[in-house]
């Protein structure tokens, strides 16, 4: 199914539905919290990278002025942040990544457990027995070139993407697509997954890569990007490259939380900043600048009203399914780049 654009700037991500408290800075409790950070002076936030969290300072500082908010962008963040706990080195105060990504640091008890309802977030939104809370989704996509490719040439199912319609035509990337098998396994089962990822891989002649895919689709090199990432495609289209997408079903979510350190040097300010993510102004921001999108029951896009009335199957990341998505993703690593 087709997405159109002029529906995706209108709208964020979050899984589940946003808190609509109004003003909820101007709380005594946030005040008094405002103050404290303020004396701290100083903020650090981590993201898996650069254009996870750049956004942050002039966004956040708009609302809470007096805290310098610095910022540090990379996939290894969590190897980084362990070594650095284990060395002293506490220099982190809040912490954005994946579940995946956050379960390395519950499981060593580097993160703090914090009451999140003063930023109006219900249980539902908080994870990791209140150690996190869910700040956005990603859906995995094909991405296409629009100039030479029409919608009902697109695959609607990820099944579809072996036919032999598509080889040589399409390119993936060898760190995604990995996470995009894996998670169809929980589907599929996986001896179903293996061989998907053959036909797609080996069958099918893609072109695997840790490059940058979207010169290479925009080029008509390869037309179909497989497995890209719903907001980095969308930054794409905004950039001005003549490239759309779909999300095939099952529908594959990604899960993402914010956390925060819990020997975090200024913890106030880190509280501070981390409910400000999770709260209806952050998430706005967030929307504007990394250019997500609503899966939720507030979400506008039509595939997210089927997801909610169960119209179409979605494979949800969720901490009761966490480990077993991991097992399955590292399994698929070799598989996809042909090492096994």
């Amino acid at each position: 199914m087709t997405i159109s654009r002029a529906m995706l700037w209108a709208i964020g991500v979050t899984l589940l539905a946003t808190p609509t408290q109004a003003a909820w800075q101007d709380s005594p409790e946030i005040k008094a919290l405002y103050e404290k950070a303020k004396a701290e002076g100083s903020v650090a936030v981590w993201g898996t990278t650069g254009g996870a969290v750049d956004w942050i300072p002039k966004a956040f500082t708009a609302l809470f002025p007096g805290i310098d908010v610095q910022f540090h962008g990379d996939n290894d963040i969590a190897t980084k942040a362990i070594s650095e706990a284990r060395a002293g080195r506490n220099q982190v105060d809040v912490y954005l990544h994946s579940l995946t990504g956050t379960l390395p640091l519950v499981q060593r008890d580097l993160i703090a457990t914090i009451d999140w309802t003063s930023f109006g977030l219900p249980k539902d939104h908080v994870t990791f027995g209140g150690k996190a809370a869910y700040t956005y989704n990603i859906a995995y996509t094909v991405a296409y070139n629009s100039d030479r490719v029409k919608p009902d040439e697109v695959p609607t199912r990820w099944a579809e993407v072996t036919d032999q319609k598509y080889k040589g035509k399409t390119v993936s990337s060898l760190f995604l697509l990995p996470r995009l098998v894996g998670a169809l396994s929980l589907t599929w089962g996986k001896e179903k997954a293996i061989q998907y990822a053959r036909d797609v891989t080996v069958t099918n002649a893609t072109l695997l890569t840790r490059a940058p895919r979207e010169p290479i689709i925009t080029s008509g090199e390869r037309l179909y990007g497989i497995g890209e990432i719903d907001s980095q495609v969308m930054r794409w289209q905004k950039s001005g490259m003549k490239i759309a997408w779909v999300i095939p079903e099952p529908v594959v979510l990604g899960q993402f939380d914010v956390a925060i350190l819990a020997k975090a040097p200024h913890p106030n300010a880190a509280r501070l900043l981390a409910g400000w993510l999770v709260s209806p102004d952050g998430k706005k921001a967030q929307e504007s600048a990394v250019l997500t999108n609503d899966f939720g029951p507030t979400g506008a896009l039509d595939i997210a009203r089927k997801m909610q009335a169960k119209q179409v199957e979605v494979i949800y990341d969720t901490v009761e399914l966490m480990e077993q998505r991991e097992r399955a993703i590292a399994e698929m690593g070799p598989i996809v780049s042909g090492q096994k």
